[in-house]
């Protein structure tokens, strides 16, 4: 009979493999640009993918591969494939494309394996600052070895929150008029340009909440199980359409309550 299965080796096999497509990007960052030539774009021009973002894939889902060949692939890049072990991993080979493209920190690695009752395991890696965020669902949250929980407690008023925004013209219009409903009623705004280091940022309290509309699957599926480990309130669906609210647990009825005002 087959070894039972164990999350914390899924979670290993997920720490190696973000880290070693890190060092692919980190190693091909020094010959891109937001101007170089294999830069293409996706749902607008302002929307890019590079090369490095498809090695990064090709990396991760080789390594998935080789290690559990039966289990389901969903990538941002296009990997696609059924599982036969019911379980799936979900991968955002380079999340923050356009801040890796300007030199920028704040950009990541993502993956995250799934089984009918959502996340069982989630890492997110930022190379530039060899940072790792993991969790393992009902086993809590770390960043790097270190356990994460009891997040701030803070009215709205006083919460630091982030957001992200859509590469559509017409949906970045409609974010910008929420933002002037939530930009009056919490301490300050930051957008960072990358889902899952913006869902670790909640989930190790330098950030008090994140909500962002029209989000990918690969986009939060480590980062949310992430959040929701460490003790955030983590709410998908009506409260923002197709995407997602994390929030320490003393801000998250309030921020919802606003931001479905419009």
């Amino acid at each position: 009979m087959p070894a039972p299965l164990n999350p914390a080796d899924l979670r290993e096999l997920a720490v190696r493999l973000a880290i070693a497509a890190g060092e692919e990007l980190l190693a091909r960052q020094r010959s891109l640009s937001i101007d170089a030539a294999g830069v293409e774009t996706k749902s607008s021009a302002s929307d890019p993918v590079s090369a490095a973002d498809r090695a990064s894939e090709k990396l991760i889902t080789d390594g998935l591969t080789a290690a559990r060949p039966g289990d389901g692939l969903l990538g941002e890049e296009g990997a696609s494939r059924p599982s036969s072990t019911g379980l799936t991993w979900v991968i955002d080979p380079l999340d923050g494309t356009v801040n890796y493209l300007y030199g920028r920190l704040d950009w990541c690695v993502s993956i995250a394996v799934e089984d009918e009752a959502g996340a069982l395991a989630g890492v997110v890696h930022q190379p530039r600052t060899g940072t790792t965020w993991s969790a393992v669902r009902d086993h809590g949250a770390y960043c790097d070895d270190r356990p994460l929980g009891v997040l701030r407690e803070t009215e709205l008023p006083g919460a630091l929150v982030s957001t992200g925004f859509s590469y559509l013209p017409e949906r970045r219009a409609e974010q910008a008029a929420l933002l002037q409903d939530l930009l009056p009623a919490v301490r300050d705004i930051r957008r960072g340009g990358s889902a899952a280091l913006d869902l670790c940022s909640v989930a190790d309290g330098t950030a008090d909440a994140y909500y962002e509309h029209l989000i990918q699957p690969w986009d939060v599926a480590a980062g949310a199980l992430i959040a929701r480990e460490a003790g955030a309130t983590v709410v998908r669906g009506p409260v923002v359409p197709h995407g997602i609210l994390a929030a320490a647990p003393s801000v998250a009825a309030p921020l919802q309550e606003l931001l479905t005002r419009r």
